[in-house]
């Protein structure tokens, strides 16, 4: 959270409160009521928010993003081109991190379902280091806490020392849209 910033022009001062959290969280704030003039988050998050007519006025779509796997910037990165190159490498990490689903992050969900569905959650998980945020998620990347990370696109991009590595097969791939509104 960014509080209290202030700018000054003319003797005309704004303040701007900036509150991050997940989607979930997002959207159990304002389902809790809390007020803002504007929320960011992922398009089924702002959907759902307006839904229960706690907007005051209509979404609008202003980016997209994929998931990924980051990397340290100085190490190559793993072959993941392929549904089955994306599930050996998965089994042969000594630890990756990734969202954690009980954050309400977006990422972190959709790779719950995707290692179920691929058969291999009972083996990610022991070796999975859960965080809340991408940004959380590929810091355990850059510090060599984790081999990789996996989380959307966009998170990764704003860590120092990590790099996108490569973007999910085409047949597991979920594009995630945002919106403010």
């Amino acid at each position: 959270s960014v509080t209290g910033v202030q700018t000054c022009a003319l003797r005309i001062c704004i303040g701007v409160t900036l509150r991050y959290d997940t989607s979930g969280g997002i959207n159990k704030r304002a389902g809790q009521g809390e007020a803002a003039d504007i929320f960011a988050s992922s398009t089924d998050s702002i959907d759902d928010i307006a839904a229960k007519k706690l907007l005051g006025g209509a979404p609008l779509v202003v980016g997209a993003s994929r998931i990924a796997l980051g990397v340290r910037a100085d190490e190559a990165a793993p072959d993941i081109s392929s549904v089955e190159k994306f599930k050996a490498t998965m089994l042969a990490a000594k630890s990756l991190s990734r969202g954690d689903p009980a954050g309400g992050g977006t990422a972190g969900n959709i790779l719950v379902a995707m290692f179920d569905k691929l058969g291999i959650l009972a083996a990610v998980e022991p070796k999975s280091i859960l965080r809340v945020g991408g940004y959380k998620v590929m810091t355990e990347v850059a510090e060599r806490r984790a081999d990789f990370g996996l989380t959307q696109s966009t998170e990764i991009v704003a860590v120092a020392g990590v790099r996108i590595g490569a973007y999910l097969p085409e047949e597991l791939q979920v594009v995630t849209r945002y919106s403010i509104a």
